[in-house]
């Protein structure tokens, strides 16, 4: 027996509310989109022609920008979010990539610093700060 659409958010918490929220964003005049703060439509352009880029049609690249636009309002609604400068991102990543190439793959400290055109005791500090933050995330301090 179907439930009531109340019922049914409250079993699937804002899901219900994000797809009706989806399904009318692509009506939502102009004219209210330059009201909303210039960098939250700056950010669902940059989402479409990323996505167009990445030869996404434009009704799915709508879709999936007006998708992650959602997610971010519900996740981060109402508040100051930092976002690094791309520089700052692009290390945070290449330090993922360094400590999963010597832990999954087995790669040595010697072949990672060239791998990454860094020297070596950079590659040991790296390996050193990404083990600790992997081990904290799955033991976290017991104090």
């Amino acid at each position: 027996m179907a439930g009531t659409q109340e019922e049914n958010h409250e079993l699937f918490g804002d899901e219900l509310m994000s797809e009706s929220l989806l399904d009318h964003l692509p009506d939502i005049s102009d004219e209210t989109k330059r009201k909303w703060p210039r960098d939250l439509a700056a950010l669902v352009d940059m989402y479409n022609a990323t996505l167009r880029r990445m030869n996404y049609s434009e009704e799915e690249a709508q879709k999936i920008a007006y998708t992650l636009l959602i997610e971010l309002a519900t996740y981060c609604g109402g508040r100051y979010i930092y976002l690094p400068k791309n520089d700052a991102l692009k290390k945070a990543i290449r330090d993922v990539d360094l400590y999963r190439d010597w832990r999954d793959r087995g790669m040595t400290s010697e072949v990672l610093a060239k791998k990454y055109d860094i020297s070596l005791q950079h590659a040991y500090r790296v390996i050193a700060e990404q083990r600790k933050y992997h081990i904290k995330k799955i033991q976290p301090d017991l104090f």
